[in-house]
């Protein structure tokens, strides 16, 4: 058996000779578990629910020749917050005891109602309770002095529509 000396020609083509195969194996060994692939996906969008509007409780009354708060709750049943942009309000109606109250004639609203251009933001659905707001529409009700003795007592319910989106 012949010893190679260190260092000479033959010594390292033999060394690289053996790291070149020893490479190679290695990137056979590689290549054999690496994979891709190519396909497609699929998403859906589901769809807004309506949100509902209530009544809330007036921090204000009204009288003759004053305006008042309208108060309602907005209930958000989406899994996602929405800005209330405006709410217009509509017509006025009077609680049945007091059918008498000349509604009509003496009693306004100002409307849309903005939040001074700001609008509001209503929380998203947390499980299974939906967000909510409570709005407090500041002297979007007014009632004139014409009103009669029967307006006294009354409540008043007035229709209310908002305008919203999503938001983040």
């Amino acid at each position: 058996m012949r010893i190679l000396k260190k260092g000479s020609k033959k010594t390292r083509v033999i060394v690289i000779l053996a790291l070149v195969i020893a490479g190679s194996v290695i990137g056979v060994a590689i290549a054999a578990w690496t994979t891709g692939g190519s396909g497609s996906g699929q998403a859906s969008a589901g769809t807004a629910a309506s949100m509902t509007i209530s009544a809330g409780t007036p921090s204000t009354n009204l009288y003759p020749t004053a305006s008042a708060d309208v108060a309602a709750v907005v209930s958000n049943p989406n899994p996602y917050k929405v800005h209330v942009s405006s709410v217009s309000l509509g017509a006025v109606t009077v609680d049945g005891g007091h059918s008498a109250c000349n509604t009509g004639a003496s009693v306004s609203v100002t409307s849309p109602q903005t939040n001074s251009g700001a609008g509001w933001d209503v929380p998203a659905k947390s499980g299974a309770v939906n967000g909510s707001l409570n709005l407090d529409l500041a002297n979007a009700i007014s009632m004139d002095n014409a009103a009669n003795d029967s307006c006294q007592g009354a409540t008043f319910t007035v229709a209310l529509t908002a305008t919203g989106a999503s938001t983040p």
